[in-house]
């Protein structure tokens, strides 16, 4: 291992790609590399990778809207410009750093430094964190060094360059035990959901909770809800009570898992991670539009381990997602078992391994 390494990780967009990128980054730290990040603008890097980071890159990048408006057809309209510059911006930043390796945690903003990557002989190495890969992972799969993946099922579409490794957790993901956290984030002592559709929150979960949310109050539940940026002017307004526990975004995720008896999610491969790793039970509602269908795939690899419970979006036509949740929370002894059952499909040392990895390329 050089004794100055210097790694560049690129990544971002949703927390799906940047909290493997960070969680990759704090682990490599540890080592004593010299780790600096590379993402969009317009992704949520721009938010939360400026509170830590001294140097951190930001493209003028975006993917290609596929929404028919005439918002959409204006930033397509800008894309073969912002792609060139983006390039470029890529092809400079790499230069001055010059790192020993690169590391790609997919998204749009990973794609162009991977290239200029490959194109300038820098070591490579891909995360892909989901069974069915993202379009800028199968592209640059034949030319990096090695790919990590969390599935199994991903392996199928790569050459024989992949390493099993499980998907990262971030470290600062902590559980403690449910009273404390429940004081930590001021809440009751009582049953509690936890609504969570992402880093950047899920319109149809909110929409949905919305309109049904008494019946839990009614229930004697309190609900923890992260609704996302987009969605949180629109979901405070309409919701009044102290037992509705609303955020845009939660940073200290640990409490929130620690403080609830059950959570509601997206099937998201980074989410998937976290809840298996905390053992918790879950209602997953997987978001039906995902490339190749991988949440709906990444959602029943967990029911049939009986570590969660899975309920389509198309269902939201009755009253299934409220009756499942309100069974559960008068089950005990299921919940329990559902907690048991996800803990044995963690991959706790999933970080170590991607950072082994990183560290062989250099020896």
């Amino acid at each position: 291992m050089p004794e100055n390494l210097r790694v560049l990780i690129a990544g971002g967009g949703t927390g799906g790609h940047l909290f493997p990128a960070i969680a990759i980054g704090e682990e490599l730290r540890k080592t004593g590399a010299e780790v600096r990040f590379i993402g969009s603008k317009f992704g949520i890097e721009a938010e939360i990778l400026p509170k830590t980071e001294k140097y951190l890159y930001l493209l003028n990048i975006r993917g290609i809207q596929r929404s028919f408006n005439l918002s959409s057809i204006g930033k397509n309209l800008l894309f073969p410009y912002r792609f060139l510059k983006s390039y470029l911006d890529s092809k400079r930043i790499i230069k001055s750093f010059d790192p020993h390796v690169v590391v790609g945690t997919g998204g749009y903003s990973s794609g162009l430094p991977m290239i200029v990557a490959t194109k300038r002989g820098c070591k490579t190495l891909l995360q892909e964190q989901n069974s069915y890969p993202g379009l800028t992972v199968r592209k640059l799969a034949k030319k990096v060094d090695k790919i990590c993946i969390a599935f199994n099922e991903a392996s199928k579409y790569f050459p024989d360059n992949w390493i099993f490794s499980g998907n990262p957790v971030r470290n600062n993901i902590e559980i403690i035990d449910k009273q404390s956290a429940r004081q930590k984030m001021n809440l009751k002592n009582k049953p509690t959901i936890f609504i969570l559709g992402g880093s950047q929150g899920s319109r149809p979960l909110n929409h949905r909770f919305m309109t049904t949310y008494k019946k839990f109050l009614n229930s004697n539940v309190q609900i923890i809800w992260q609704c996302g940026t987009r969605d949180y002017e629109m979901v405070s307004s309409s919701i009044v009570s102290e037992d509705v526990h609303l955020f845009d975004f939660i940073s200290n995720m640990g409490d929130a898992y620690s403080a609830s008896d059950i959570v509601v999610s997206r099937a998201g491969a980074i989410t998937l991670a976290e809840l298996t790793y905390c053992k918790k039970a879950s209602v997953l509602v997987p978001f039906p539009h995902a490339a190749g269908d991988h949440q709906t795939k990444n959602a029943i690899a967990l029911e049939k381990h009986n570590a969660a419970r899975v309920v389509k979006q198309s269902e939201f036509t009755t009253e299934r997602l409220e009756n499942t949740l309100l069974d559960l929370l008068n089950a005990p002894d299921i919940i329990s078992e559902l907690e048991k059952n996800a803990g044995q499909l963690a991959n706790p040392n999933a970080t170590q391994n991607i950072v082994k990895e990183i560290l062989e390329l250099v020896n």
